[in-house]
């Protein structure tokens, strides 16, 4: 049959034995030499062409019979003789859903130009009940077009409906031009990996290559599934690696992250990739799962759904049971991680916390939450070493400075126990900056003495008006916190353009020359306190208050009429934590005004406008 997606070639072999496995376990590597191929294989169906955009594909099946040593004693369980296939990059295996895998080995060889290759052993992933698919953590082969796969358990439970899995991903390098802007120069991009460790006072976002950039697919059904888009926070890093080859270019990296995506997708049946970001040998950082890449995005990755929901999972690229991660590599993995830990005030970095039942340093491995070998001896030795992954990134963001940050401490300690958790880190440049908690959103500029902030029903109006990104919509920063006047139950709060005022439960929200009008004389004392927010219709702006309205049409100077009390307009509700589905790429860079004022519309909107989101 055939199946649309634009990541690349997706091939089931499917098996009628069955498979189960655990964690990220590695089996030895057995050296024993590949057999003839099957004389009964396929026929190769041609491959597209390196530079073709991605075809329909065709998903092949092939049931695979038990061999008799199973039921004579052997351990096998099930086995895929030498089967050639359409050309793929990818190998992984998979089966139904199964309880007791930890005793399962899987390895499989694929045939490339010079041969078949010794039989590899393919880590065992387990995803805590999200995935519809048990399955391996895929083998990147580069070019291959017959494979062979053996499945064998030690505690003689018999899975079901193995399926080898191949994928072609759709062919092509990294573009030019795919880092993401962040908010500073190219300049100071490209000298962010490269650079020391350091101590900033601001963690910078490194330069990271975004989903469009490297091809990936949307999401399927993300949310819709029992499971959260966003968690409410991020506590912590979940530290992996894909257990996939070493042996890859630079340009290559792209294509993996598709294929991994692809196996993951239709492979595993997840929504999307399962990590938030990887990480290649290069130092090259790959944004994963959509969502937006400052949010608490939860992905698949950990084996706990809670895990899963409160810390950020960072997958290196190759298998670090056998080799030590790259210079490269570690450094763009400091940098990445203390830009996380960074802007969500996440302090102490050296120390434990609780999440869902489980103890976990801050900075933890995919093993200390489930049986596994994952992130590999060599990546799990770096993390915890002196002078290692955990130390750096404690030093990386120890000197960490903000106005927003001070302003918050100011509040609770930093505790969040009145302005809620972070819910979008820290962003902004040299000369303004951001950060939303669930219940308070924080202003700075380098012009202001302190960082201002808007929460109640001033922020859900700040919000619906696109109080977000360096302009804030119509109203731009505030200049104040909230005030009260000397009239009970009225409140004023001053923005760049104008003003949010507080009467009793209501909100209303207005600006430029409306705003400056209303303050004109004895206007405001006349027409009494606002009624209203500005309400536009085309080029025409109103607003009503106790004792009459302010009418501008086009760009003519407001007229003010006085007249008997309008009826109020009904109270904004508060912003509620359940995250807007993620923008497309075409809304990278849009103009705000037509928002909601929902709690996720502000966050996904100041990335969305300051590139740093994608589809």
């Amino acid at each position: 049959m055939d199946r649309m997606f634009a990541g690349g070639k997706l091939v089931l072999l499917v098996a009628s034995a069955g498979l189960i496995l655990s964690g990220c376990q590695s089996p030895a590597k057995s050296t024993s030499s590949p057999d003839a191929p099957s004389a009964s294989a396929a026929p190769q169906a041609p491959q597209a062409p390196e530079s073709s955009p991605p075809d329909p594909q065709e998903t092949t099946s092939r049931d695979i019979a038990v061999p008799a040593a199973v039921k004579s004693g052997s351990n096998m369980v099930a086995e895929l003789a030498p089967t050639k296939t359409r050309s793929f990059k990818l190998v992984g295996v998979t089966w139904d859903k199964f309880d007791n895998d930890e005793h399962v080995t899987v390895e499989v060889r694929v045939r490339k130009d010079d041969g078949w290759t010794a039989w590899e052993p393919l880590e065992v992933d387990e995803d805590g009940g999200e995935a519809k698919r048990g399955g391996t953590e895929p083998w990147w082969t580069d070019s291959a077009d017959q494979v062979s796969a053996r499945v064998t358990t030690a505690s003689g439970a018999t899975p079901t409906g193995v399926k080898v899995v191949t994928v072609d991903p759709a062919a092509g390098d990294t573009p030019a031009g795919t880092v993401a802007p962040a908010f500073y120069s190219t300049s100071q991009q490209s000298s962010v990996i490269a650079a020391a460790d350091g101590t900033p006072g601001f963690t910078p976002q490194p330069p990271i290559i975004m989903r469009t950039s490297w091809g990936a697919k949307a999401p399927i059904g993300c949310g819709e599934d029992g499971y959260n888009v966003y968690g409410t926070t991020t506590l912590g890093v979940n530290l992996h690696h894909t257990a996939g080859s070493n042996s890859y270019s630079k340009s290559q990296s792209a294509s993996i992250v598709r294929g991994i995506q692809t196996f993951h997708q239709n492979g595993r049946g997840w929504c999307d990739i399962a990590y938030n970001f990887l990480v290649d040998k290069y130092g090259q950082i790959f944004e994963g799962r959509a969502g937006g890449i400052n949010r608490p995005v939860r992905g698949s990755d950990s084996g706990l759904n809670s895990v899963n929901e409160l810390t950020m999972g960072v997958s290196l690229m190759g298998n670090l049971d056998k080799v030590q991660p790259s210079t490269a590599m570690k450094d763009a993995t400091v940098k990445l991680v203390g830009w996380r830990v960074g802007t969500f005030y996440l302090i102490p970095v050296k120390g434990g916390l609780n999440i869902g039942g489980v103890w976990l340093q801050r900075i933890s491995g995919h093993r200390n939450v489930v049986s596994t070998a994952c992130p590999g001896k060599y990546g799990y030795a770096w993390l915890n070493a002196k002078g290692g992954l955990r130390d750096r990134v404690s030093n990386y963001v120890s000197q960490y400075r903000s106005a927003i940050k001070s302003a918050a401490w100011r509040l609770d300690g930093l505790k969040q126990t009145v302005t809620g958790p972070v819910e979008a880190g820290e962003v902004g440049s040299a000369t303004w900056r951001q950060t939303a908690f669930t219940k308070y959103d924080f202003f700075w500029r380098s012009s202001f003495a302190t960082a201002y902030y808007v929460t109640g029903t001033a922020r859900a109006k700040h919000r619906q008006f696109g109080g977000q990104g360096a302009y804030a919509g119509k109203l731009g920063f505030p200049t104040q916190n909230m005030t009260a006047t000397s009239t009970p139950g009225f409140s004023v709060q001053k923005f760049e353009r104008g003003a949010i005022y507080q009467v009793d439960a209501f909100s209303y929200a207005l600006w430029d020359d409306i705003y400056k009008t209303y303050n004109t004389g004895a206007n405001a004392a006349n027409l009494g306190k606002p009624t209203s927010s500005i309400v536009e219709s085309g080029s025409d702006k109103t607003a009503t208050f106790d004792n009459g309205t302010i009418t501008q049409t086009g760009t003519n100077p407001p007229v003010v009429k006085l007249t008997g009390a309008p009826a109020k307009e009904a109270p904004p509700t508060e912003p509620t934590p359940s995250p807007a589905p993620s923008p497309s790429a075409g809304d990278v860079g849009a103009e705000s005004a037509d928002v909601t004022g929902t709690a996720a519309a502000f966050p996904v909107l100041w990335l969305r406008r300051s590139g740093m989101i994608s589809a």
